[in-house]
């Protein structure tokens, strides 16, 4: 069975070392898959994104895929002073411990977490401000498909810009073992965030993640999710980053460089 349990964790207040660190980032994805024993199949793949129109919007995205159907995922703004994690598994833990973990490695004032049962669907969860939360994650379930590793990785490399999502990086697709595979994964890093998709072999279902940075327009995204797998796709629509515009504003550049200064001479 895929894994359902889904944590989200948006933070603010985040050091620029620190989140701007791929070696503080891969550690950090190494401690979560080791503690959780999430078991992956794959090293960590991580994205520096340095080269966007807005000097704000840089950072570190990273991505590490484990066993049936879970993945542990990171996004790093340390001039926006925020970022966001995101594990999808099938182990039990508790949600305060994995919080302190992450908090301890990549330190944040302020955190948000929530923990979802992706077997259940509720369709839009709680209040969606459009101009001062992150963005949309979407989470989905595509029931009786037909899916292989061409048609997942085209999916992936074609789906980003029909949701006006820009990708900077190609779908990373890999099969869960080299023999008798059960889970096929596969993920696009785009620019902030990224989408995943996964799929049980035997059942035909599949668990997909998209993640943005954007709001799209009423329908988009539910409309090309149909035409892909069908009417009985099933979605569940969360806002991230609850007041981002809000809590960013209150940190500005000075603001940062007076902080880190503060936390260096403590040293």
């Amino acid at each position: 069975m895929l894994a359902n349990r889904h944590y989200m964790l948006d933070a603010y207040g985040c050091f620029v070392e620190q989140s701007n660190s791929i070696m503080v980032v891969n550690d950090l994805l190494v401690q979560l898959a080791t503690s959780l024993e999430m078991k992956p199949i794959m090293p960590p793949f991580l994205v520096p994104y340095y080269y966007c129109k807005d000097a704000e919007d840089v950072g570190v995205s990273a991505f590490c895929i484990c066993a049936n159907g879970s993945h542990i995922t990171i996004h790093t703004f340390p001039y926006r002073s925020c970022y966001f994690v995101d594990i999808l598994t099938d182990q039990f833990f508790s949600e305060e411990e994995v919080t302190r973990l992450i908090r301890h490695q990549l330190y944040a004032g302020t955190i948000s977490t929530n923990v979802v049962d992706r077997r259940i669907f509720e369709g839009v969860s709680g209040n969606i401000d459009t101009g001062n939360d992150f963005g949309p994650h979407y989470m989905i379930t595509a029931e009786n498909i037909d899916a292989n590793m061409e048609s997942i990785f085209k999916w992936l490399d074609n789906v980003a810009p029909r949701i006006n999502m820009q990708a900077i990086s190609r779908p990373y697709v890999i099969y869960d073992k080299l023999q008798n595979p059960e889970y096929i994964s596969g993920v696009l890093v785009v620019a902030q965030s990224h989408i995943a998709f996964h799929y049980s072999i035997a059942e035909r279902v599949a668990n997909i993640d998209i993640f943005s940075c954007s709001f799209l327009s009423n329908g988009t995204v539910e409309d090309i999710l149909q035409q892909s797998f069908g009417e009985d796709t099933k979605i569940n629509l969360f806002a991230r980053g609850s007041k981002h515009r809000i809590e960013c504003e209150k940190r500005s550049r000075q603001s940062r460089i007076e902080k880190d200064e503060s936390w260096r001479s403590n040293i």
